[in-house]
């Protein structure tokens, strides 16, 4: 992580600043919306690890738990929005089978209604969502490169239990990471502004906004950064 925060500091400064902002974005919320409660509790410790791996160079796990924030992302918005338990996970007496097939009706009830309600969320959250699974959640060439070193042609395997250092996939890496969570805190923002459900913490609009500005400066440096690199 030191070295992590010697190649990449403003980087750094900028996803952790990102999840702290996420991670305190809630005050209150109604009783009924327990399943709410769960969803953002998911998505804080999901985005969480997400920091933590982009910092301790593991791009993969990194990737995986970032899904897992896009998707925990739709899904607690529509909880928000829909409080209470949905009728095939409340009824009594569901079978197995039964549980498990409301379950992932709720997920795509979740993805319809973030497409339907908030097209440019949605938008955002699917650019990521396809890049991840372009470039990490799946076993690919290119996620094979952050774990072994194709220049050593030599080497039976890599042994080491960090990826190849990399500092412009590190800035990139945590870049994408704070970008991300500023997604599910912009979720936060608009559902708090439809319902009555969740109450999210003062001045919220205006941090997140500062940290989508700071991002922008930030994409700037980086993509000096792959030019200069002839990348």
């Amino acid at each position: 992580m030191a070295w992590t925060n010697e190649v990449a500091e403003p980087f750094v400064i900028f996803a952790q600043n990102a999840f702290e902002v996420f991670a305190t974005a809630i005050t209150d919320s109604l009783p009924d919306c327990l399943l709410f409660r769960g969803a953002y509790s998911h998505t804080r410790k999901m985005a969480g690890l997400a920091v933590l791996s982009a910092l301790r160079q593991h791009r993969v796990e990194n990737g995986l738990n970032l899904r897992q924030v896009v998707e925990a992302t739709t899904l607690m918005g529509y909880l928000a929005a829909h409080p209470g338990v949905p009728g095939d996970l409340g009824k009594a007496n569901v079978t197995h089978k039964g549980l498990i097939a409301s379950n992932e009706n709720l997920r795509k009830l979740a993805f319809a209604w973030t497409t339907a309600t908030y097209p440019g969320l949605d938008g955002d959250l699917r650019f990521y969502k396809d890049h991840i699974n372009r470039n990490r959640s799946h076993a690919t060439i290119f996620s094979t490169a952050a774990v072994y070193d194709y220049a050593d042609r030599e080497g039976i395997a890599d042994e080491r239990f960090y990826d190849t250092p990399d500092p412009l996939e590190t800035r990139s890496t945590l870049l994408a990471t704070g970008n991300v969570i500023n997604l599910a805190s912009g979720m936060l923002i608009l559902t708090a502004q439809n319902t009555d459900a969740i109450t999210v913490r003062p001045l919220l609009t205006e941090l997140v906004n500062a940290s989508v500005k700071r991002a922008m400066e930030l994409r700037s440096m980086v993509i000096g950064d792959y030019d200069g690199a002839g990348r």
